[in-house]
């Protein structure tokens, strides 16, 4: 069992844990022997109130009290041990290249006489042609592993990575290939909501055995980790880093091909993934015949009842968009601090009971709480109390930014409440996943969502869906769809102002878009003399976000770095 701390520095306040027993124990025994010299044992109103009764309440109320802060402390420090499969919902997809530039992939065996490197480099660029709306990261792996470019949808950027791809690029000596995955796990962004793949490029040399484990993590992660190998089974002398050893190397294709059944079996099975379609790994010979189309199968998500599309239908599109929404399951770690809470305060409590109440008593209430208790676990109310939990969690970490576990949170609620028949709770929980979707741009899973709230929805989370399709359809420049929108919107709340802005600067670029034929409209103060002072109000609004927007933009440029090959 692998226990973490999310905030291990609490875990110095157990170091009073001593003092504290130190102090129980000296002042137990001072009270003791104050005690045994006033009590009278003879008398029966002190019979049940001997010194060593006290003696032993007194120690039993400050172990139960220092067992409850020990747990407080505990709470604070994050504490975590387990894992359960947690369902993410995922919008396209991101993809991290790890190149394997040790110098045993300058042997060249691959085809047309090129090295295993120069070979890995043509394929990539050969799959890129086919990867619109993927973005990319690139890794070296060696002794390391390092990110040379974070994801990206700057092409021309990977394109001059591959061009100059060499062993010289990295000083590290060996051959690390799980460094080299655990590099392209980090260079995934935390927020991000597209499904990440990593594509290994490799002959399967490796100097620390470290693949299958970082495979293992990948999996856990909900990643999937294609392995394409390059080179052939049969050995090839290459020279090691010194220039003046010869060794010999040669495509791992058995080992590799172990590797993978071996973290799918264990990732795969038990009953937490018994039902669930997860992650995997996979290796594919670059020499095979169509080896890359069943990449790109891994690239865009094709499903096996798919795969009947000719490779022709792949390449050029046709399956792009094919279950664009996925949904993929990560092991996460158990949180336990709300155990280590409740624990706390039950510890608290029974010091106070036990100093006041003799066995016999104890029992007795003991009981009646038991009694009272048990029903109240096995109502339908914990199922809606366990959804209102989990909407209050996916808010606070939406608060974060922490946008992968609040599209957990607010995916699993809305599975619940469908399967309960909760429609209120699905609402807000509709709402919560299609904000979060809409911070990380993904403006048509979002606009999904939002088309799934009900029209008998609370009053609050009507106007909200309303007025925030609004604005996903002004920026995409569907005015007229805005306008009707922002009109539902004022239907259920006809004095928000923000509402009413919006409708007009959508009436107004509707009408701009269809005289002059184009989105950005020309503010009618430079034309007209006449105008409203509302219609001054908004185009004085829309100039100063306009220019504000430019200094961002500014900004960002000045701000903005890219390693130059």
């Amino acid at each position: 069992m692998n226990i973490t701390f999310a905030k291990p520095q609490y875990l110095w306040l157990l170091l009073v844990v001593p003092v504290l027993v130190l102090y129980l124990i000296n002042e137990c025994k001072k009270i003791r022997k104050v005690a045994s010299s006033f009590l009278n044992t003879n008398n029966e109103s002190f019979t049940a109130h001997t010194s060593d009764q006290i003696f032993v309440r007194l120690w039993i109320k400050g172990i139960f009290r220092i067992v409850a802060w020990i747990c407080l402390v505990f709470a604070m420090s994050g504490i975590s041990w387990g894992s359960v499969s947690t369902p993410v919902q995922r919008n396209g997809k991101s993809c991290a290249f790890v190149f394997d530039i040790s110098y045993s992939m300058m042997a060249n065996d691959a085809p047309k006489n090129l090295t295993r490197l120069e070979a890995s480099a043509e394929y990539a660029k050969m799959l890129m042609d086919y990867m619109d709306g993927i973005s990319i990261s690139c890794v070296l792996a060696k002794g390391d592993g390092v990110i040379a470019i974070p994801q990206t949808e700057d092409l021309a950027t990977v394109y001059s990575l591959l061009d100059i791809l060499s062993p010289k690029l990295m000083t590290s000596q060996g051959t690390s290939l799980g460094k080299g995955i655990e590099a392209a796990l980090r260079s995934f962004p935390s927020s991000s909501s597209k499904a990440p793949v990593i594509i290994l490029f490799t002959d399967g040399d490796e100097t620390d055995s470290s693949l299958q484990p970082a495979l293992n993590k990948a999996m856990r992660s909900g990643v999937s980790v294609v392995i394409v190998g390059f080179g052939t089974e049969r050995e090839t002398e290459v020279t090691a880093g010194d220039g003046k050893t010869t060794v010999k190397t040669a495509l791992r294709e058995e080992k590799i091909k172990n590797i993978c059944a071996e973290v799918n079996k264990k990732n795969q099975s038990g009953k937490d993934f018994s039902f669930i379609k997860t992650a995997h790994t996979k290796f594919i010979d670059a020499s095979e015949m169509s080896s890359a189309v069943k990449v790109i199968y891994e690239l865009r998500n094709i499903p096996q009842d798919k795969k009947q599309l000719s490779a022709q239908d792949i390449l050029t599109g046709f399956a792009n968009q094919e279950d664009a929404v996925t949904v993929s399951y990560e092991m996460q770690s158990v949180d336990r601090h709300q155990l280590f809470i409740t624990l706390a305060i039950i510890l608290f409590v029974l010091s106070l009971v036990i100093s006041e109440f003799s066995i016999k008593n104890l029992k007795l209430i003991s009981g009646a709480a038991a009694i009272v208790i048990m029903p109240m676990m096995f109502s339908s109310c914990s199922t809606n109390f366990k959804d209102a939990k989990n909407i209050l969690e996916s808010t606070w970490n939406w608060y974060h930014k922490d946008y992968n576990k609040a599209i957990s949170g607010f995916t699993e609620t809305i599975d619940s409440a469908d399967k309960n028949g909760d429609d209120l709770t699905k609402q807000y929980a509709l709402y919560g996943l299609s904000v979060t979707y809409l911070m990380q741009n993904e403006k048509n899973a979002s606009m999904e969502r939002l088309e799934q709230i009900s029209p008998d929805a609370p009053v609050k989370i009507k106007f909200a869906s309303y007025y925030n399709a609004g604005i996903i359809a002004q920026r995409e420049g569907e005015y007229e769809k805005a306008i009707s929108l922002f009109k539902l919107a004022l239907l259920v709340a006809p004095d928000d102002i923000n509402a009413k802005v919006n409708l007009e600067l959508s009436q107004t670029q509707e009408s701009q878009k269809a005289k002059e034929g184009r989105q950005e409209m020309t503010p009618a103060s430079e034309n007209k003399d006449n105008e409203s002072d509302v219609e001054k109000t908004i185009f004085n609004r829309m100039r100063e976000n306009d220019q504000k927007q430019w200094k961002n933009y500014e900004n960002q440029e000045r701000n903005s770095s890219v390693v130059d090959y």
